[in-house]
């Protein structure tokens, strides 16, 4: 008759440890950032008003793989909805996130924000070329 034997504690540890790193493998695979965004406001008059803003976030999550963009700041334009697909860039100085809008008809958008948590910049695509859109949205790491 085979004796029955206690497995080895190392063999039961590395049991443990492959259960623990199964568990724990979707908070590796999916990474989130946080900035605050002022998203400004149109006056009566239909043009936009750089006193009047809601202070909102936009978050960069990264999972699988792949990169989303995702807006909450006040009445958002149907072109910024949702997750929305990025490409993303990082550097030692700054993380860019350029927007892959799936809606026809959606303006091309990035934003450069600086690292050192200081602020960014939303970009606008212009003749093709990035141009700053030159209001202070803000992009600051939420706290």
């Amino acid at each position: 008759m085979p004796s029955l034997r206690r497995p080895s504690s190392s063999l039961a540890r590395a049991a443990l440890l492959i259960v623990a790193a199964a568990i724990a493998w979707p908070c590796v695979t999916a990474q989130a950032q946080t900035w605050e965004y002022k998203s400004y406001k149109k006056s009566r008059g239909g043009q936009f008003d750089k006193s009047q803003f809601n202070v909102g976030e936009i978050t960069l999550e990264e999972k699988d793989g792949k990169a989303y963009f995702h807006m909450v700041a006040g009445g958002v334009d149907a072109c910024l909805r949702g997750d929305v697909p990025a490409l993303v860039t990082k550097t030692a100085e700054t993380t860019t996130i350029e927007l892959q809008q799936s809606l026809a008809g959606c303006e091309a958008i990035r934003y450069v924000i600086r690292n050192d948590g200081s602020g960014g910049d939303r970009e606008v695509r212009r003749n093709d070329a990035w141009v700053k859109d030159g209001w202070d949205h803000g992009l600051t790491p939420k706290k």
